[in-house]
C-alpha cells in the first residue's frame, strides 16, 4: 500500500472519530465522498471538523463559520436542508473552481462534500440533435395522417414524439453540454396562471393560492418545465381527475412554488426516496423518469432548493424554492437550452405532460 494511500486513510479515520452514526452513515451513502475535500458544519454553520483537502477551499484553522467563506444563498441552502432533513447538490464557483457541493443532513448539523463539477458530455447534445429530429419528423407524419382522416393514429404519434422531446430535454440538462442560463425579472403568479391556463385546456383543473406577486431573477423557461414536470409526476399518481393546488408564497429570501395534490399520496419510503439526492435511482436515465432529477438539478442551477412532504389533508406537495436574487449568476450559469420551438403550438405544458395524459391531448386542431 502507498505512502498517499495510508495516509489518506488515516486522516479519513481521524476525521470521522467520534462522530455520529448518522453523519457516518451520510458519508457511506455519498459513495466516493471518503475520496472528497468534507466538512462537518453545526446548526451555526461553525465548522467542527475538515479533512486535510478541504481547508485549501475553506481555511486552514477549524471552528470557523462558513458564512464568511460561502455564498449567503449557499449559507441559506444549508440551512435549509438542515432544517427539512432534505439533501441536496449545488452548483458552486470558489476559489476560482467551479464544484458540486453535497449538503447531506447529519446529527445536529452536516456533512458539506466538495466534488469537482460534473464534466458534460458533447456526445450527449449531439446524440439529443438527432432524437429531436426524429421527434420533428413523427410530428410531420402526424399531420399528414390528420389530412388523412386517421386521427387516432395521429394522436398517438404525437404523444410518442412529446415523450422523445421530454427525455431528450431531460437528459439534455442533466448530461450535455451546458449553456448559458437565460436570467431575467420573472413575477412568480403570472407563471402559475400561465400555467393554469395551458392545464385547463388540457382539461386539467387547478386551484391557485396566491397572495401578491412576488418579482424573482430566474431563468423562466427553465423554471416552469420543472413545475410542469412536478404537475405530470401528481397526474401520473393521482391521475386528471386529482385536484391540484399550486401556490406562490414568500419564505424568507426566497420565493416559493408549491405543487400540491390531494390523491392517494406517497409511502415514507418513496417520500425518503425522492427526497434523497445520493440514491442511485434519482441520478441515473431512467430514475423517476428523469423527472425528479431534472426539476431538483433546475432548483440547484438557482441555488435553490426541492422538497417532497405528506399533506395532513392527503395527497402529496412538491415545494420548488427560488432564491430571490443570485449574487453570483455568473458562477452558476450551467443551464441548457429547453427546446419548445419545433413545430407551432407546442409548448412546455405540451412535453412535460406527455407522459400523464392521454393522446386525446395531442390531436390537432
Amino acid at each position: 500500500m502507498s505512502a498517499d494511500i495510508c495516509g489518506r486513510d488515516a486522516e479519513i479515520e481521524v476525521f470521522f472519530d467520534g462522530l455520529p452514526q448518522d453523519v457516518l452513515y451520510a458519508a457511506y451513502r455519498g459513495l466516493d465522498a471518503m475520496l472528497r475535500p468534507m466538512a462537518y458544519v453545526s446548526e451555526q454553520l461553525m465548522v467542527l471538523r475538515q479533512t486535510e483537502s478541504c481547508r485549501t477551499i475553506l481555511a486552514d484553522v477549524g471552528f470557523y463559520s462558513v458564512e464568511g467563506i460561502l455564498p449567503e444563498q449557499v449559507c441559506e441552502t444549508i440551512r435549509q436542508c438542515m432544517q427539512t432533513g432534505t439533501e441536496q447538490r449545488l452548483p458552486l464557483h470558489l476559489r476560482e473552481n467551479q464544484w458540486e457541493l453535497h449538503i447531506v443532513p447529519a446529527g445536529q448539523g452536516a456533512l458539506l462534500v466538495f466534488a469537482p463539477a460534473m464534466k458534460q458530455q458533447a456526445g450527449v447534445t449531439m446524440a439529443a440533435a438527432r432524437l429531436r429530429d426524429c421527434a420533428q419528423s413523427l410530428l410531420f407524419e402526424a399531420e399528414g395522417l390528420d389530412q388523412d382522416h386517421q386521427p387516432d393514429k395521429a394522436a398517438n404519434m404525437r404523444q410518442q414524439a412529446m415523450r422523445i422531446l421530454r427525455q431528450v430535454n431531460h437528459m439534455q440538462l442533466l448530461f450535455g453540454t451546458p449553456e448559458p442560463m437565460r436570467w431575467s425579472e420573472c413575477q412568480a403568479c403570472r407563471m402559475v396562471q400561465d400555467m393554469v391556463r395551458q392545464l385547463t385546456d388540457k382539461g386539467v383543473h387547478a386551484v391557485v393560492r396566491a397572495e401578491k406577486e412576488i418579482v424573482f431573477r430566474g431563468d423562466e423557461r427553465l423554471i416552469c418545465a420543472a413545475l410542469m414536470t412536478l404537475i405530470s409526476n401528481s397526474l401520473r399518481h393521482g391521475g386528471t381527475d386529482t385536484k391540484l393546488v399550486l401556490s406562490v408564497e414568500q419564505v424568507g429570501n426566497s420565493v416559493s412554488f408549491g405543487v400540491m395534490d390531494y390523491g392517494q399520496g406517497l409511502s415514507d419510503a418513496a417520500l425518503e426516496r425522492m427526497n434523497d439526492t445520493w440514491e442511485k435511482a434519482d441520478a441515473v436515465v431512467g430514475g423517476w423518469g428523469l423527472g425528479v432529477p431534472y426539476a431538483r438539478r433546475i432548483a440547484a442551477m438557482h441555488g435553490g432548493l426541492l422538497l417532497f412532504v405528506r399533506r395532513q389533508e392527503g395527497g402529496t406537495a412538491a415545494y420548488l424554492r427560488i432564491p430571490l436574487h443570485i449574487e453570483d449568476a455568473e458562477g452558476m450559469e450551467s443551464g441548457s437550452d429547453y427546446q419548445t420551438f419545433l413545430t407551432s403550438g407546442i409548448g412546455v405544458s405540451d412535453i412535460e405532460l406527455s407522459d400523464a395524459l392521454g393522446a386525446d391531448a395531442y390531436r390537432g386542431e
